[in-house]
């Protein structure tokens, strides 16, 4: 092999080992992609000389035009990647994304490499002193050919002067003149050696023009170490720092392109690595007027610092994240890329909403407490100021009869205003506490609502409204299934509410069978021509105490916990409850539950107890009962004399468990004790336990004021027979003795 082969393998495997270079450095990046594919254009055309201007006397004709057409691959292809080329390091993304440019570039290099296979462009191979030389076609095609070369590859020079010449990046510059010195010394000789000399015939001239694609890409290498023309990569050290912190770390190249990525950027984006290289920064960004910032910013070539943006992870979600981005400049001071130190605040977004919710209900909350507690003051108060007040005016001296009457009459009502008050209160207490049971039982529906239309008719009559019912079920299908206490519960709060909300017009309680996928329900409705609730406030009105937050209105008795305490019934039986109104038209409140025949439920059932008159007036009882009542409060002690009195031969009052106790052991003949729970010294768990250590044959009803199904059962579990909450009904009192004591045989 002589000297000219050898420089020509030499230009080979140098534009082999620079087109792997910038392909490995970054290969998503379009220029280093651009600009290996040019180095590989030279390696052909090296290669193809290699043989061909060998003076090796071994070498045929053949094996002369098989390497010419290697070469003319890369001499074919050479102006249109050199084009690609110059358009990617101009950065005109768009002319590269038109189709018909890429059509251009592809088809007319293709066009003309079938041509030279095909014997059209060069042919007449000579052998010379420097191997085997070819003559260029005298036909349209060698022109053509000639046009496209030129063409290409000024408009590629001319690029990459116009770029150098705009840009106000001193290093995009300095590459751009390099890059125009060596294209146009390259295009220059290469020219006059291989066309113009040739096509003079002068062979003695040594055909060394594809050796000036050497010194082309010895002119980019010298870019690449003096201007970082291609790319930037960090050191090993700092891409192990890199990959190791926790915050979102993005390296850009001076396109805006992303180079690399640490491992949070990867999990908290969800991308693989090769996913995101190469692409624009903005490929992370949902919005235009976002992106549009974002590439301003990066632009600028200074520091920003804590942004707030929205990036795309790959499954769509939006990841709020605060960023700062520092321009990384050489020791010259000229614009290498940016670093891109973003944190992920979705934790931190998700705490100020949770933050801001919090303080909102905390707020709302102490707005409704502070309305609830002057609400409750209020409805407490009144009652009591009617209770104290008749109570007052009935120690006056000569009142008639009638006075009397309508004071306790008075007395009466004010009493059983406050009573539902507290109720209300005890019952949203035990729903809160999980302490509300479920009580099954059969009921037939149909007299359920006649009931309740016969007990609401005279207060409706009395404010002028039609209270009607609807009951479309025969008597016989009406019967149910359901905890009788929470149904009447439910459907009362919501009557109550729609008499005390209507001033005018009618009141209508019904229901319909519904069957939705095999399930029925019975669904309930209390429709009314009252005053109607705004939209805004359909939802918030089941909400605790909110009667007590209504602005803007006539204020209404009541502590706001009836529609709480409805829906929370019936939830429990397993339905639900909404509405529908319109301010000022009226409403109508919807709640099912499951209609549950008789046999489908095992039934929870407790004895019914029979209320009879307050007076249980037995005659053989009046000389044989002996009942110990335990009570420390003075004026109930009083009341419950009084209503044993007639069946009572022998009464014993005990202020303290202890004192019970002691009576009991001295009068084991005793056949009834009414026990007060909460009591000092012992109270009336402790008593009922030591009494029954002695003592299994007295009947003992405990008396208590707590709400609680956990303290009805531990009176029951310590011995006692029954219990009756207070504020006593002494209709109920009196049952329970019959109950559990045999009158007839005392």
């Amino acid at each position: 092999m002589i000297f000219l082969p050898f420089l020509h393998f030499f230009a080979f495997i140098a534009c082999i080992f620079l087109a792997i270079f910038v392909f490995v450095k970054n290969r998503n990046s379009l220029l280093n992609r651009a600009c290996a594919a040019l180095m590989i254009c030279y390696a052909l055309w090296n290669l193809g000389d290699v043989i061909v201007q060998n003076s090796d006397k071994a070498i045929s004709i053949d094996t002369a035009i098989i390497m010419q057409n290697i070469a003319s691959i890369g001499w074919c292809t050479y102006s249109s990647v050199l084009l690609c080329f110059s358009v990617a390091f101009t950065k005109n993304r768009k002319l590269l994304k038109n189709k018909a440019f890429l059509l251009l570039i592809i088809l007319v290099p293709l066009f003309f490499t079938y041509l030279q296979l095909t014997n059209r462009l060069t042919i007449n191979p000579v052998r010379t002193t420097y191997g085997w030389v070819f003559s260029w076609a005298n036909n349209i095609w060698t022109f053509l050919f000639y046009f496209y070369f030129s063409s290409f590859t000024l408009v590629s020079i001319l690029l990459v002067y116009l770029h150098g010449k705009n840009t106000t990046r001193r290093n995009e510059k300095k590459q751009a003149r390099i890059i125009v010195f060596i294209f146009i010394l390259g295009t220059i000789v290469g020219t006059l050696l291989d066309i113009v000399f040739q096509q003079d015939e002068l062979n003695s001239t040594p055909p060394v023009a594809n050796l000036m694609v050497f010194l082309l890409g010895s002119g980019i290498l010298y870019s690449i170490y003096k201007y970082r023309f291609l790319t930037i990569t960090a050191t090993f050290a700092a891409e192990n720092i890199v990959s190791a912190m926790d915050e979102i770390l993005i390296l850009l190249n001076q396109e805006g392109l992303i180079l690399s990525v640490n491992k949070a950027t990867l999990t908290t984006l969800k991308y693989e690595q090769n996913e995101l290289v190469g692409n624009m920064l903005t490929f992370l960004l949902d919005n235009n007027n976002q992106s549009n910032e974002l590439i301003r910013n990066t632009e600028r070539e200074e520091a920003i610092t804590n942004k707030e943006i929205d990036f795309l992870d790959k499954n769509g979600r939006t990841v709020p994240i605060i960023y700062s981005s520092t321009p990384l400049t050489d020791y010259e001071g000229i614009f290498l890329g940016t670093v891109f130190i973003a944190r992920d605040i979705t934790e931190h977004k998700q705490i100020e909403i949770e933050l801001r919710k919090a303080k909102e209900k905390a707020e709302e909350s102490d707005r409704l407490k502070t309305a609830f507690l002057a609400n409750m003051s209020h409805e407490i108060r009144t009652p009591m100021n009617g209770i104290l007040g008749f109570a007052d005016l009935l120690k006056k001296p000569n009142l008639t009869g009638e006075e009397q009457s309508d004071y306790i009459t008075m007395i009466e009502k004010s009493g059983a205003r406050m009573l539902n008050i507290v109720n209300d209160i005890v019952d949203i207490s035990k729903i809160e506490s999980g302490q509300m049971k479920l009580n099954f039982k059969t009921i037939n529906i149909n007299n359920h609502l006649k009931d309740l239309q016969s007990f609401f008719l005279p207060e409706a009559t009395k404010k002028g409204l039609h209270l009607t019912i609807k009951t479309p079920l025969p008597i016989n299908d009406a019967n149910i299934t359901t905890d009788n206490e929470k149904l009447y519960g439910a459907l009362t709060n919501l009557i109550k509410n729609a008499i005390k909300y209507t001033d005018a017009g009618k009141i209508e309680i019904g229901y319909k069978l519904r069957t939705d996928n095999n399930t029925k329900t019975i669904e309930f409705y209390i429709q009314d021509t009252g005053i109607g609730i705004q939209k805004d406030r359909h939802e918030a009105v089941f909400n605790r105490f909110i009667q007590a937050d209504i602005s803007n209105r006539v204020a209404y008795q009541g502590a706001g916990l009836g529609l709480s305490i409805s829906k929370a019934y019936v939830e429990m039986l397993g339905g639900k409850m909404w509405l529908i109104s319109e301010e000022g038209k009226g409403s109508t409140f919807y709640f099912t539950i499951p209609y549950y025949l008789e046999e489908t439920l095992n039934k929870k059932t407790e004895p019914e107890i029979v209320l009879v008159d307050k007076s249980i007036n037995i005659e053989k009882a009046k000389e044989k009962l002996k009942i110990l009542i335990v009570e420390d409060d003075e004026g109930l002690e009083f009341l419950l004399s009084e209503t044993v009195e007639d069946y009572c031969s022998e009464l014993f009052i005990a202020n303290n468990g202890e004192e019970a106790v002691d009576i009991c052991r001295a009068n084991p003949d005793i056949d009834l004790i009414l026990m007060d729970i909460r009591m000092p010294k012992m109270d009336g768990y402790e008593a009922t336990e030591e009494i029954r250590k002695f003592n299994n044959e007295v009947v003992i009803i405990a008396q208590t004021a707590c709400a609680f199904a956990s303290d009805h059962e531990k009176a029951l579990e310590i011995g006692c027979n029954d219990y009756v909450s207070k504020p006593i009904d002494y209709s109920l009192l009196n049952s329970l003795i019959k109950k559990h004591i045999n009158f007839e045989n005392t």
